[in-house]
C-alpha cells in the first residue's frame, strides 16, 4: 500500500471519528428537543379539541395549582416511562392518531364520555410512579388511601392508578367538556362529575355507655334509665 492510500485511509478514519459522533450527538440533542417541545399543553392545544383538557389541567393540582407550582406535563402522564424506546414509539403512535382524529373531527366526533371510561389505555402507571416514586413507602392520614396503595403495591389490585383516581390531572373535566363541545351534555354525566374520592369506611353507629359525656352539640346521655325514672 503506497503512501497516497495510507494518507487517504487516515483522513477517512479521522473524518469518521469526528463526523459520526457529531451526527449522533446532534441526533440525540434534536430528539431531546423535539420531545421536550411537544410535551406540554401549549403544544397539545394546537389541536382545538384539546382546549378543555388544557383548561381543566391548569386548574388541577397536577397542572401547577399547588403551593410549589409544580407542573406535570401532558406526556408525563399520557406516555409510558418504563423505557425510552417504548416512550418514543408511543409518542409517535399517539401523535399520528391524534392528528388523524383532529382531521376527521368535522365528520366524525369522538364519544368523549365513553373515551374517558377507557382512560387506563392512555394514562400510564409508570408515568405516575416516575413522580410519586416514594408512594410505596409513604404513610397517610387517610386509612382508606393507605390501604388502597398497600394493596396496589402488594399486587392485590390488578387495575391501574386511574381506576380509583378517575379524573386525576383534570379538575372538573366533564364540566369543561360540556362547555366546549355541543355533543356533550351534562345530563349524561354522573352527579359527582366523575371525581374520584377515597374515603375511609364510616364506623357503625354506637350507643354511648351510660354516663359517657356527650360530644359538643349532642344531648348528654342520662345515667338513669327510663325505667328508673
Amino acid at each position: 500500500m503506497n503512501k497516497r492510500w495510507i494518507r487517504r485511509l487516515v483522513f477517512t478514519l479521522i473524518v469518521v471519528a469526528i463526523i459520526v459522533p457529531a451526527v449522533m450527538a446532534a441526533g440525540w440533542v434534536g430528539t431531546e428537543t423535539w420531545v421536550e417541545e411537544t410535551s406540554d399543553a401549549e403544544f397539545c392545544t394546537t389541536c382545538h379539541t384539546m382546549e378543555p383538557f388544557a383548561v381543566s389541567h391548569e386548574q388541577d393540582v397536577h397542572g401547577g395549582n399547588n403551593p410549589g407550582g409544580v407542573v406535570a406535563h401532558c406526556t408525563d402522564c399520557h406516555l409510558p416511562h418504563d423505557s425510552a424506546a417504548r416512550h418514543l414509539f408511543a409518542k409517535a403512535k399517539t401523535g399520528m392518531r391524534d392528528a388523524f382524529a383532529q382531521a376527521v373531527y368535522p365528520i366524525h366526533k369522538p364519544d368523549w364520555l365513553a373515551d374517558l371510561e377507557e382512560r387506563a389505555e392512555y394514562v400510564y402507571d409508570s408515568g405516575c410512579l416516575s413522580c410519586h416514586a416514594a408512594l410505596k413507602d409513604a404513610t397517610s392520614d387517610d386509612p382508606a388511601a393507605l390501604a388502597a396503595h398497600q394493596a396496589y403495591f402488594g399486587g392485590d389490585v390488578g387495575e391501574g392508578c386511574v381506576s380509583c383516581h378517575e379524573q386525576v390531572g383534570h379538575k372538573n373535566l366533564k364540566v369543561m367538556l360540556d362547555d366546549h363541545f355541543a355533543e356533550v351534555s351534562l345530563s349524561e354525566m354522573p352527579g359527582d362529575n366523575g371525581e374520584a374520592s377515597v374515603n375511609p369506611p364510616t364506623p357503625a353507629d354506637e350507643t354511648p355507655a351510660e354516663g359517657t359525656p356527650a360530644k359538643e352539640g349532642e344531648p348528654e346521655q342520662n345515667a338513669t334509665s327510663s325505667e328508673d325514672a
